[in-house]
């Protein structure tokens, strides 16, 4: 028999074999943490999933109010606003020391569509990932403000906004108050030159889902979730260009 076509068949199964190695991971779609919901798996056991996928999607405020009517369980909303609030401060960090994911997809929280239930770029219109964005980390949802300037608003807290909505506050006044105040008591701080090794999401996903029941609109909560995102950059981005110097070194 002669030896030619064994050294093909070997040739053939290392290329599979190579090219098995080196798939792009393929995120996991939001429609399926929907199904598992449904399905009655536990809590943990979707974490579970979406932990092993590495899947963070890029969740507005109002997305945690219609994924708790879709059946997600709070322990799930919990971690989903949880992996976004872990994957800004890195994606933060890499923006101030200049480093770069470049345009890999699935390195990037993933833009979301609940009411279609689709996820991903290239299926949700988005930024594409990597590209540059004025003020923001790359990778940074499109509808994350940036920084304010100045905090027209003063601050506010949610009880501020829990009572604005109890006592009948138009909805336009609400998120108008909440667009131009600094968020109060929700970001969790520790100073700027306190080392964390993980950062906690001081608004969570269930805190959003229950606001809704309790009044506000989805453009409140759309407002709350941008100011939060883009507040908790700042604040992150200031301790990661302070890291090292000392408490002198502010001006």
């Amino acid at each position: 028999m002669k030896p030619q076509p064994i050294i093909a068949i070997l040739i053939l199964l290392l290329l599979s074999g190579c090219a098995a190695l080196y798939t792009p991971r393929q995120p996991m779609p939001i429609a399926d943490v929907v199904e598992l919901s449904k399905s009655k798996a536990s809590p943990d056991e979707i974490i579970q999933r979406i932990r092993a996928s590495g899947t963070t999607y890029q969740l507005r405020g109002s997305d945690f109010a219609k994924l708790k009517a879709l059946g997600v369980p709070d322990p799930v909303l919990d971690f989903l606003q949880q992996s976004l609030v872990n994957d800004m401060d890195f994606l933060t960090r890499y923006w101030v020391v200049g480093e770069s994911l470049g345009a890999c997809s699935f390195c990037y929280p993933q833009p979301v569509d609940v009411d279609k239930l689709q996820s991903g770029f290239g299926v949700v219109p988005s930024t594409p990932p990597g590209y540059y964005q004025a003020g923001k980390p790359p990778g940074t949802p499109d509808w994350v403000p940036p920084p304010l300037s100045v905090a027209s608003g003063g601050r506010i807290a949610i009880s501020d906004v829990q009572k604005m909505i109890r006592d009948g506050v138009p909805e336009a006044q609400v998120v108008e108050r909440i667009n131009n105040s600094r968020l109060d008591g929700i970001v969790a701080s520790a100073g700027v030159f306190a080392i964390r090794t993980q950062p906690t999401a001081g608004l969570t996903g269930s805190q959003l889902a229950r606001l809704h029941d309790e009044g506000a609109g989805y453009a409140v909560l759309d407002a709350l979730q941008a100011r939060f995102l883009s507040q908790f950059i700042e604040q992150q981005r200031m301790r990661y260009i302070n890291w090292g110097k000392g408490p002198g070194s502010m001006s």
